[in-house]
């Protein structure tokens, strides 16, 4: 009998072990960024100034590098903030840098930054939001230094940069404008649908992976839900997403936007996930400047 209970008791241990094991390495892969940056692709080309600059997070966790593009209006700056793999080159469909200096030509002072672990910032692995909040933060208060007043400053994200740029308004209550474009609402969500189509294996691992998450990283990547932080926004907010994306429905905007009494939603017709200003380059930098350009220069 008690070998029984002792043999049983080491199946019980090896299958639970196997199981953290399975989800420290789904953290593992999930929490890794790819570094892009192609540095050839940069304002300069496109006769534009800017200079290569590093500041900290806030809370000074992380150093960042970004381009900054300063205009001699001085009178309105964004903060560009890629999503997930990508970099202050890597969005758009790697048409950032047209992006960026479309946005200087319309008078607005730029800085286009890497967030952790990606282009060329400090070490850092994915939280989806979390951490990635307080290097958009970051940037926030890099602009204040250079002389912008808290007012005249927005924030602008694709992707998992739409929920950091939320996450980061829902901290702050100075910051004024915010687009969030091709958002999540929810990460787990969208986490346990792509596991499925992916692996065509069930989300049973994914537990496993939340407390692999809380251990090793200090939070749960799973439990990440812009949507619950919206309504604590002061910021104006333009929610865009694309018509035609795939991997996060226009649903979760949608819900989002819902959410927060007094924004505004442009489903952004014939526009791939974080491909908005690639699908239409002056359609989507109008939708941009106008917002900004109403929200910041009044």
């Amino acid at each position: 009998m008690k070998s029984s209970v002792r043999w049983l008791f080491r199946i019980v241990f090896v299958t639970a072990a196997v199981y953290l094991f399975l989800g420290f390495a789904v953290v593992a892969v999930l929490s890794k960024p790819k570094r892009h940056l192609d540095a050839s692709k940069n304002p300069g080309t496109h006769g534009i100034a800017y200079q290569d600059v590093r500041f900290a997070s806030r809370g000074g966790d992380a150093e960042l590098a970004a381009w900054y593009l300063p205009h001699a209006s001085h009178n309105a700056a964004l903060v560009l903030v890629h999503g997930k793999d990508g970099s202050r080159t890597h969005e758009q469909n790697r048409r950032n840098d047209e992006f960026m200096s479309a946005l200087y030509r319309q008078g607005f002072t730029v800085l286009a930054m890497d967030l952790r672990g990606h282009g060329q910032s400090s070490p850092g692995r994915f939280s989806f939001g979390i951490n990635e909040s307080r290097d958009v933060l970051g940037g926030f208060d890099y602009l204040q230094k250079q002389g912008f007043d808290q007012k005249h400053i927005g924030l602008h994200g694709v992707s998992m940069g739409a929920a950091s740029v939320l996450l980061a308004a829902a901290q702050e209550p100075a910051v004024k404008a915010v687009i969030a474009d091709c958002g999540y609402a929810d990460f787990g969500r969208i986490m346990r649908r792509e596991w499925y189509r992916r692996t065509h294996l069930p989300s049973l691992i994914l537990p496993s992976a939340q407390v692999a998450g809380q251990l090793w990283l200090g939070h749960d990547v799973l439990s990440v839900r812009p949507i619950d932080r919206v309504a604590d926004i002061k910021s104006q907010v333009l929610f865009i997403h694309a018509a035609n994306d795939t991997l996060i429905p226009p649903s979760d905007s949608q819900d989002m936007q819902a959410k927060l009494p007094g924004s505004a939603l442009w489903i952004q017709p014939g526009a791939r996930h974080a491909a908005g200003f690639d699908a239409d380059p002056t359609g989507y930098v109008q939708h941009v400047a106008d917002f900004f350009g109403q929200t910041l220069r009044n």
